[in-house]
């Protein structure tokens, strides 16, 4: 059943010129629901797992880096640094990565991601000060994460009509499971083998994995890869799109200030170390998890609808159960294990673009709302960083930035809802006074 909001996103995006809504229902009523789909969805999962799943767990290393002497002279700003400028390089690259995809096809593109992955903390083992550490964990790992990413965000809608927040929350949920399988294995490797090795038996695991998972990987989109535009900058002309960029801009500033400071923040209030790392796994966990959950719903009852209660819903735990409840260890593993809402827009955002732009456009939009994230994810964990003061109740600041950016992305996903009612509503009459 296809929700409410895609159809009329779709005819939205049809009347802006975008989409060929008649040629996309053809396609996808040839569309065999599923079947190697699913293999598609467990391959997508694992790579996942072990590109964005892993820097999840950023959070761990910050900790570490921030208790620890182990790079002399480095600043906590120029650690905080390090996550948001491996998050705002993957963004960067899907232009070059889209080309890539194009000349070498989505297998070789996803493994050649996976050895940039590995390369980057191969070399982060072998770094003694900031700025080696800066180039490997932060550049070379994230220009692997974009590759990745880039490589795989399209092929899970291809597969699915029906099923396809479902199946996309299943593959984007590897996400969630990645950081929360190496948050807890990270932090026992730090105490026992120490950082550089640490990072070694991260990059084989990384490498094999998404190697093996990309030789299953396989198109459905029979589209001549000429075809497609790399950027469809017309987007721009879109209020539609500006109200998408809103809401993913401001919802990731929240995202990321939550799951890079909570392991610190139990650190700080008084927790152990393996306190901290557990609330992060329990994050992780609630993500991956939740996110199948979270596109469940939005087949059931909407993709714009869900995004926008789930975006709301953030800033509410944020706001009642982190601030007041957060000091004491229940009530942070409370806000943890709610995790799936904070990190809701990574189960939606592929679905909610396809159903705006259709399968066609699909790689485009997400090339150039990715690359526009860039900015954002730079400099989120350094904002919450920066707004960090002593003391117990010293990420108090942190906690009312991260509500007030759901909050407000929240209003960006209802002010899309209204447009699309009001134009849905203008549509039927304009039908009324042709009958």
């Amino acid at each position: 059943m296809q929700s409410s909001d895609e159809s009329d996103s779709t005819e939205v995006g049809s009347r802006n010129g975008q989409v060929n809504t008649e040629k996309a229902s053809q396609e996808e009523e040839e569309m065999k629901e599923g079947g190697y789909g699913w293999v598609i969805v467990a391959a997508v999962c694992l790579i996942l797992a072990h590109s964005f799943g892993i820097n999840s767990m950023f959070g761990v290393f910050l900790a570490f880096y921030l208790k620890s002497n182990t790079y002399p002279g480095a600043t906590p700003l120029q650690f905080a640094f390090i996550g948001g400028l491996c998050f705002s390089v993957a963004f960067l690259v899907p232009p070059v990565s889209t080309i890539l995809h194009r000349k070498a096809g989505v297998q070789i593109t996803v493994i050649v991601g996976g050895l940039f992955i590995s390369g980057g903390y191969i070399a982060a083992s072998f770094s003694k000060t900031i700025w080696q550490l800066i180039l490997s964990q932060g550049v070379c790992y994230g220009i692997g994460m974009g590759i990745c990413f880039t490589g795989t965000a399209s092929l899970v809608p291809q597969w699915f009509k029906k099923r396809r927040s479902l199946a996309n929350g299943i593959a984007t949920g590897g996400t969630g499971l990645g950081g929360l399988t190496y948050s807890l294995a990270a932090n026992a490797m730090i105490q026992k083998l120490g950082i550089a090795w640490t990072f070694r038996i991260m990059a084989i695991i990384c490498f094999v994995v998404i190697t093996i998972s990309a030789l299953f990987l396989k198109e459905h989109d029979k589209t001549p890869k000429a075809a497609v535009k790399i950027l469809e900058w017309k987007f721009f002309k879109m209020l539609d799109f500006w109200l998408f960029l809103g809401w993913l801009w401001l919802a990731s500033l929240g995202y990321v200030v939550v799951v890079f400071s909570l392991s610190a923040y139990a650190q700080q209030v008084g927790f152990s170390a393996q306190q901290g790392s557990l609330a992060s796994a329990m994050f992780n966990l609630s993500t991956g998890i939740g996110r199948p959950l979270i596109g469940f719903a939005c087949d059931r009852f909407g993709t714009i609808r869900v995004t926008m209660l789930g975006t709301f819903f953030s800033a509410l735990i944020t706001f009642f159960i982190w601030i007041f409840g957060g000091k004491s260890y229940g009530g942070l593993m409370v806000y943890a294990l709610l995790g799936m809402f904070p990190s809701l827009l990574w189960a939606s955002f592929v679905v909610m673009a396809v159903s705006i732009f259709g399968l066609k456009l699909t790689p485009a939009a997400i090339s150039l709302s990715i690359l526009t994230l860039a900015l954002p994810y730079t400099f989120a964990e350094a904002i919450g960083l920066s707004l960090r003061k002593s003391g117990v109740d010293g990420f108090i600041n942190v906690q009312v930035f991260a509500g007030v950016m759901f909050v407000a992305a929240g209003i960006c996903s209802k002010s899309n809802t209204l447009i699309l009612t009001i134009r849905k509503g203008e549509l039927y009459r304009r039908s009324d006074k042709n009958t």
